[in-house]
């Protein structure tokens, strides 16, 4: 009977401790900011939206509604986010200065960091890191699930790498991605060949020159705010192939610029779409 009533004790004991633990968690980061798009977007797929008091200028226009502007990506406003005590902000090494991390923690303010994104399981591991934080680990699961086997059927694609891309990523300057990239990986996961794939770093500006000298089968333009200029750019190149068989394509800057593990599978499968032409 007592061995009965033990067991009893350490069950309720057991819920009790398990239902405390998540209302603090929960407690504990009701108010988030976020310091660029690309943490926003995985924020927002993890089911985190009335957590998040603060974020850049640099957001959809449905995204800044309601939310603290709290400055750019490269100087965010230390004041305006100290105002608005948040619980954590959440940075990241691929556009947050080392310094505004310091100066944030320094003033006593909790932060994450997330590491940089080069493939998919950087994007993946971010993305599961913040679930983490936030008690969202089986959302993060089932999402990721879903992804690596929706990936599984594009592996083989990436031995075919029959068509050429140029990745448009800015116009003025001209500016690209090379090998060590998640765009190369979206490249190869498509079917596709990044021209650029030989330099060995990630972002690069080129001169048009370059550009047709490789001459690329597609061009992937990203407007950056200035979709009209971006567009017409290559109109008076008629000897490159991609503008000779209009094949130059304009994406959704945040699905390609801000990738959660669901935007970059369906940037492969829209690029893969691209390169059946």
């Amino acid at each position: 009977m007592m061995r009965k009533i033990l067991v009893m004790f350490f069950f309720i004991l057991t819920i009790l401790t398990c239902n405390c633990h998540s209302e603090t968690t929960s407690r504990q980061f009701s108010r988030v900011v976020s310091l660029g798009p690309y943490i926003t977007e995985n924020l927002l797929l993890l089911g985190i939206e009335k957590e998040i008091i603060g974020v850049t200028i640099h957001e959809k226009p449905e995204v800044k509604k309601g939310r603290e502007i709290i400055g750019t990506l490269l100087d965010p406003n230390i004041e305006a986010i100290i105002k608005i005590k948040p619980d954590i902000v959440i940075a990241s090494k691929e556009g947050n200065r080392k310094q505004t991390v310091e100066n944030l923690i320094n003033l006593g303010i909790k932060v994450k960091v997330l590491d940089e994104v080069v493939n998919y399981e950087n994007l993946k591991n971010n993305f599961l890191t913040l679930a983490e934080i936030f008690g969202k680990k089986d959302i993060a699961k089932k999402i990721i699930d879903d992804v690596d086997f929706e990936l599984i059927k594009y592996r083989q694609k990436r031995f075919a790498r029959k068509k050429t891309i140029f990745w448009q990523i800015g116009t003025r300057p001209l500016f690209t991605a090379g090998s060590n990239t998640y765009f190369n990986e979206i490249s190869l996961y498509a079917g596709g060949t990044n021209i650029f794939n030989n330099i060995k770093t990630k972002y690069i500006t080129v001169n048009v020159e370059e550009v047709i000298k490789r001459n690329p089968d597609v061009i992937i333009v990203m407007g950056m705010g200035e979709d009209e200029y971006a567009m017409n750019f290559w109109n008076s190149f008629k000897n490159v192939k991609a503008v000779k068989k209009n094949q130059i394509f304009r994406v959704d800057d945040y699905d390609f610029c801000s990738p959660t593990p669901l935007s970059f599978l369906r940037s492969i499968k829209t690029i893969s779409e691209f390169l059946k032409n």
